[in-house]
């Protein structure tokens, strides 16, 4: 569960450095483009225009992208580590709407972030089916490495004759 929770906290870390960069870009940017200008030197004023355009357009888009990854955070961990499981409890906590709060969970449980329940629009309910077991077919021996080959009781190696069953 914490593994969940680290990646959205690893996810923000890095749109905050993007909002951080892009906001330097916009302030830099302009006095670049002045000294480019004033001086003669096209390629600090080209630099100049590019981190301003990218400044100007960029920044609000990641900061409040952000800002809404900063209240997904709040609800993962009213899940994942608060326990709270229905929308009415969630919204209660965290003073938003449950309309809000279902539409943060339906995010937060397509980007994995919440994991280990079940959601039917109003309620998470834990996961208590087990995964599928899956059976793996090995190409090379355990003890050795020799190639294996197919048996009526599972596998068995050329080489060494280890015999492996069949799961």
């Amino acid at each position: 569960m914490d593994k969940k929770v680290g990646g959205i906290k690893k996810d923000l870390r890095k749109q905050l450095i993007v909002g951080i960069v892009f906001s330097v870009m916009l302030v830099a940017g302009i006095p670049a483009i002045v000294l480019g200008a004033v001086n003669s030197i096209w390629p600090v004023m080209v630099l100049g225009i590019i981190c301003t355009v990218l400044g100007f357009y960029g920044t609000p888009l990641v900061w409040t992208s952000y800002g809404n990854n900063v209240i997904l955070k709040r609800v993962v961990d009213a899940v994942m580590e608060e326990n709270l499981t229905t929308n009415a409890d969630i919204a209660g906590q965290l003073q938003m709407s449950e309309k809000t709060v279902k539409g943060y969970i339906v995010t937060g449980i397509k980007k994995k972030y919440i994991t280990g329940y079940i959601y039917n629009g109003e309620a998470l309910t834990p996961n208590q089916k087990e995964a599928p077991k899956k059976k793996i077919v090995q190409n090379k021996c355990k003890n050795c490495g020799g190639p294996l080959k197919a048996t009526e009781n599972g596998w068995r190696c050329e080489y060494c004759g280890s015999e492996f069953d069949k799961e």
